[in-house]
């Protein structure tokens, strides 16, 4: 699944709905009859995470047995190849979902009005009054306020539940055993990191594995500039400093060749000498457990904490921990993103609003909680329910609540090409043959002719 502030995962398509979203027109508040007594289908959707996916299979059962005549029929679909935005795409313009999974967009996906920009994605659907108001339901007084208005918050409303938090850029896997057997300890700073690296790959061992194929080496790029950002800045700050960036871009006194990106591009480029030679063919859907079953090699795995328990499950004998990925010299730097993600919507137009109501109600109630977050490795986001520790959980345990929201792109203007948005890691080296520099210039270039400079 992936909490990617902001997947967001690293390639969740959060903008995906933006078509449907710009089509549908307001629809009245559905609600249906919203009995559990009567017979009724309650159609939910969500992404394809094997250990999401069958905790919510068992709520969804629990959930009929305590609901008579009541029966849920769950859509799901992989993020990969753009099949749960197609789903997700299919079921909006069909008006044939009561409770939706979604990725936050958080505060900066709706650009202020003098940028002339529109929102997209989820911001689009929730701008657009397409996603009912929780606001006022009482299973939302479960959660931290400030946190759900950041995920899915927009002009005081809340149009989500967001139940699911994630490390995802900056997160990083190691094996604890191969590090004791050369003499390695976690590392704390890039040079520490950068040498530990070397060692290994003198022994022979391939320090780094990643899903190059689906661009996963973006969790690296994205949680240095991340670190770079936010340095020693309180984590209430992230939203401050995610907004001062977009301005800075949207008025011409930053870019992607500035020098904090010239930094991150440095500081990526020696992480990135030691990856796997065949990462660019290592899909997502398979990198975790490929990584789990080589104990002897790879000792690093550049992926989201979402995978944890997946790792675990694929290998319980191997001994592995999670971390954030020292991208600078600094170690209070090297702190944590943490990453809204699932959160459940219910669009207006569904015919069971009562009833996906209730459902949220029952999957948040603290018992059913836990086991959500037991099963599927996420950072609890009900201050009454803590995050489960497993043996991975060790420095997440101990540092996740240094760790502050993941970082927002910066605004972008209407049609602009891809490049206007940063570089192309599939393209870069070592996975493609353009440099970093010439990407970050090709990137500035492609911003400001679309900003018109």
């Amino acid at each position: 699944m992936a909490r990617s502030v902001h997947r967001r995962r690293v390639l969740a398509a959060a903008t995906a709905c933006a078509a449907i979203a710009a089509s549908l027109t307001a629809c009245t508040t559905g609600g249906g009859s919203g009995g559990s007594s009567s017979s009724q289908t309650l159609t939910i959707a969500e992404w394809t995470n094997p250990t999401a996916i069958t905790f919510t299979q068992q709520v969804d059962a629990a959930f009929e047995k305590a609901h008579p005549g009541v029966t849920i029929k769950l859509e799901q679909a992989p993020t990969a190849n753009n099949a749960w935005p197609t789903l997700q795409n299919s079921l909006l313009a069909a008006k044939s979902v009561d409770l939706l999974a979604q990725f936050p967009p958080n505060p900066e996906a709706y650009p202020p009005a003098n940028t002339g920009l529109k929102p997209s994605g989820t911001a689009a659907l929730i701008a657009n009054g397409q996603f009912v108001n929780l606001a006022n339901q009482p299973f939302m007084s479960r959660f931290d306020p400030t946190s759900q208005q950041f995920a899915m918050g927009y002009n005081g409303g809340v149009y989500g539940v967001m139940v699911a938090e994630y490390v995802n850029t900056t997160g990083m896997y190691y094996k604890k055993d191969i590090l004791a057997k050369y003499g390695l300890s976690v590392p704390k700073t890039l040079t520490e990191f950068v040498e530990d690296m070397a060692t290994l790959k003198s022994h022979g061992v391939t320090p780094i594995f990643v899903a190059g194929k689906d661009g996963y080496q973006n969790i690296a790029w994205a949680g240095i500039i991340n670190q770079l950002m936010m340095q020693d800045k309180p984590a209430a700050a992230v939203d401050e400093v995610y907004k001062a960036r977009a301005e800075a871009f949207w008025s011409g006194t930053q870019n992607w060749n500035s020098p904090l990106y010239q930094q991150a591009a440095q500081n990526y480029a020696k992480i990135m000498n030691y990856i796997e030679p065949s990462a660019s063919g290592v899909p997502a859907a398979t990198a975790a457990t490929q990584w789990a079953v080589q104990s002897e090699n790879y000792p690093f795995l550049i992926d989201g904490s979402w995978d944890g328990n997946t790792i675990a499950q694929t290998a319980p004998s191997l001994n592995f921990g999670f971390m954030a990925i020292p991208g600078t010299d600094d170690a209070s730097w090297n702190r944590a993103a943490l990453a809204p993600d699932l959160s459940w919507a219910i669009p207006t137009f569904s015919k069971h609003q009562s009833l996906a109501e209730e459902y949220l109600d029952f999957f948040t109630s603290p018992a059913e909680y836990a086991q959500w977050v037991a099963a599927t490795g996420s950072l609890s986001t009900e201050p009454a329910v803590p995050t489960a520790k497993a043996g991975w959980t060790d420095w997440l345990t101990a540092n996740a609540a240094q760790g502050y929201m993941n970082q927002t792109q910066p605004w972008t203007p209407t049609g602009a090409p891809t490049a206007a948005g940063g570089p192309t890691l599939t393209a870069v080296q070592p996975f493609g043959s353009q440099s970093m520099t010439d990407a970050l210039d090709q990137s500035a270039t492609a911003y400001s002719k679309a900003l018109g400079h």
